[in-house]
């Protein structure tokens, strides 16, 4: 079996005193940031230091595999506390930063955790014997921010195949150098660290935004080679500007996390070729730990619809009904989850399939490739963000009021009864949706209507409401 990325031990020997993280505190000191910098032997060591004290937290209480919860900073100690962790075989579930304390302290209750660590701090918060899968690594959230319970069993294996066959479709080599542009909470924000610490390149921890200064000050003083965003990202690129940009030293640009606009990425890919750099067109989920298809650049001109083949080692195909050409899109492949988690007993579960219905509509191509026509299920995302439609209906009918929630990526629609309103005006609703999910307002509509429209069924016609609000926006 391959190394896996959290063996620092072999990263050390390896590579040595080649630079794994870059830490830059923007306190100036004499006019010049502060710089922390940690090459992979030093990594290992930290490693090592802090499976000590994770390990004196552990034995005093019990023997057991138990659960750490990792707040998600952009920080050295948090990847420390998160490889040390996975090298003690006990299971990680890493956190929003940005997470309310009465949601984490929910999450933290409902789960029964017993260790909290932010940023190398360690808290001791449970005392409950878990009986955990022997397999189990990592658990993940598949909802954005809004602290839903359920969550994804991810395996040992399933990162370090996943991991691997990232590395191998992108060729990442340990001059590939990367910042951090997607938290590590998130499903592909934490594939790019642990694909990039597989092949012992640099990683510069970044929490600047695109549009600020200091992010592409970054982007040159550390020579980044490779790019990765969410299509909230590319936007953010597209409307700056790249001909203005520092973006010289890129090899590759990647967009995963949601639909990129044809047009979009047709624009992207022109900048590409012009200045002899690639454009990865990536598709995932967090249920397949991070990525299950990659489109060539080479194809990027002639297909800017299209995610591609699956990934090495996986398998997709279009569960079709008879007489269509689309279907549902399936993938068979090692880096499928273990399954989800909606309890503490289910922990202890084994992995109950390799086999994941990914609830997109899909067709493929002569050629193999595969292009993603509608969603099944009811979520859509938010800068990357997966936002379940049906839990922010329940939000608001918890606070007694009627809605039926649709959508697309970037875009949240909420029709709320008129009759339920009361006291509350659409502005303080958008409001007080936004603080729920986390977004920005420019994500998110309020609609008040006296009546939903629906099927002959009984069922709400979301369709219906999607198409009126199309219309609406013109």
């Amino acid at each position: 079996m391959k190394n896996a990325f959290w063996q620092t031990n072999h990263l050390a020997a390896q590579e040595q005193e080649n630079t794994a993280l870059i830490m830059i505190d923007n306190i100036l000191l004499e006019n010049t940031p502060i710089e922390e910098k940690v090459s992979y032997s030093q990594l290992n060591h930290l490693v090592t230091q802090a499976k000590q004290k994770i390990r004196t937290q552990l034995t005093i209480y019990s023997s057991k595999k138990q659960l750490l919860m990792i707040v998600a900073q952009y920080s050295i100690n948090s990847i420390v506390y998160y490889l040390a962790a996975l090298q003690l075989k006990q299971v990680v579930w890493w956190v929003d930063k940005d997470l309310s304390t009465e949601k984490q302290q929910h999450l933290c209750s409902y789960y029964q955790v017993n260790l909290l660590i932010n940023n190398g701090h360690i808290i001791r918060i449970g005392y409950f014997e878990h009986t955990i899968h022997p397999d189990l690594a990592l658990l993940m959230t598949t909802s954005g921010s809004t602290g839903s319970p359920t969550l994804v069993r991810l395996s040992y294996e399933n990162l370090r195949s996943n991991c691997h066959s990232i590395c191998h479709a992108l060729t990442l080599q340990s001059n590939d150098s990367v910042i951090t542009t997607l938290p590590f909470h998130y499903s592909f924000g934490l594939s790019i660290l642990n694909t990039h610490l597989n092949q012992g390149a640099t990683i510069v921890l970044n929490a600047d935004g695109v549009l600020t200064r200091e992010f592409w000050q970054k982007i040159k003083r550390y020579n980044i080679r490779c790019l990765y965003g969410v299509p909230y990202v590319f936007d953010m690129l597209l409307r700056l500007g790249f001909a203005r940009l520092s973006l010289h030293s890129l090899r590759f640009l990647a967009v995963a996390g949601g639909k990129l606009n044809h047009k979009k990425v047709t624009r992207v890919n022109d900048w590409c070729l012009a200045e002899q750099k690639q454009f990865f067109l990536m598709y995932g989920q967090t249920e397949a730990t991070a990525r299950i298809a990659i489109l060539d650049p080479n194809q990027v001109k002639n297909k800017p619809y299209s995610i591609g083949k699956a990934i090495l080692g996986g398998k997709l195909w279009i569960n079709k009904k008879q007489g269509s050409q689309q279907g549902e899109l399936c993938y068979l492949g090692n880096n499928v989850m273990m399954g989800t988690a909606n309890n503490t007993d289910m922990l202890s579960l084994p992995a109950s399939h390799n086999i994941l219905r990914t609830g997109d509509l899909a067709v493929c191509d002569n050629e193999g490739d595969f292009q993603i026509v509608a969603r099944l299920k009811r979520f859509i995302k938010i800068v990357g963000k997966r936002i379940n439609l049906d839990d922010v209906e329940i939000f608001f009918n918890d606070n007694h009021l009627s809605a039926a929630c649709c959508g697309e990526d970037d875009l949240i629609v909420c029709y709320i009864l008129n009759a339920s309103l009361k006291d509350k005006t659409p502005k303080q609703l958008k409001t007080i949706l936004c603080r729920y999910l986390q977004i920005h307002s420019s994500y998110a509509q309020i609609v008040v209507l006296d009546t939903f429209p629906y099927l002959s069924s009984g069922k709400i016609n979301y369709s219906f409401l999607l198409q009126r609000e199309k219309n609406e926006l013109g």
